[in-house]
């Protein structure tokens, strides 16, 4: 039984469309609206302003590093991966000069989306075409996000967030292009 479960699974994962991931996430980004601003005040609530920065700041060293790890394994092109070890630094580094740290979630969450959709979306032969799709599809989702914030009693709809949010998505982009 175990086993014609595992072939079924096997099977099944073969079979999902190459966008279900990032239509996932982008979901995922659009549902955790409605919960995250609770979330990051209860983390405040126990660890203080200052504790919610440098827990912030550690989460992100970590998965940026973890991020860099997998593609200086990944790639053997000593050029491209300098390009996107800079353009990956400089990213955090104008990131982390965001005032409100919620603003900076919104760039880091935007580039995971615009890396996987133009994983997912590209073809050999149509990168700039994937790469366009790719940021039109983080627009698009970070424009939901934004409205679905509108309606909930407790958020606010921001332009400005908007503007992370593809932003992220193109650093995103850009940084699956270097890797």
């Amino acid at each position: 039984m175990p086993r014609l479960m595992v072939k079924f699974l096997r099977s099944l994962l073969l079979r999902i469309s190459k966008m279900t991931i990032s239509i996932c996430i982008g979901i995922g980004i659009i549902v955790s609206a409605s919960i995250m601003r609770q979330v990051m005040s209860f983390i405040k609530a126990h660890t203080g302003e200052r504790g919610f920065i440098v827990l912030m700041g550690l989460t992100l060293v970590i998965l940026g590093l973890a991020f860099l790890i997998f593609v200086i394994r990944k790639s053997s092109d000593f050029i491209k991966t300098s390009m996107f070890i800079m353009i990956l630094i400089t990213g955090l580094a104008l990131a982390w000069q965001i005032k409100i740290p919620q603003e900076r979630i919104h760039i880091f969450e935007y580039a995971i989306l615009g890396w996987f959709a133009l994983r997912d979306l590209i073809k050999t032969n149509k990168k700039l075409k994937g790469a366009i799709l790719a940021c039109i599809f983080a627009a698009v989702v970070g424009i939901l996000d934004e409205t679905f914030q509108w309606i909930l009693p407790y958020r606010v709809f921001d332009l400005r967030d908007i503007a992370f949010n593809v932003l992220g998505g193109v650093w995103g982009v850009v940084l699956y292009f270097l890797s």
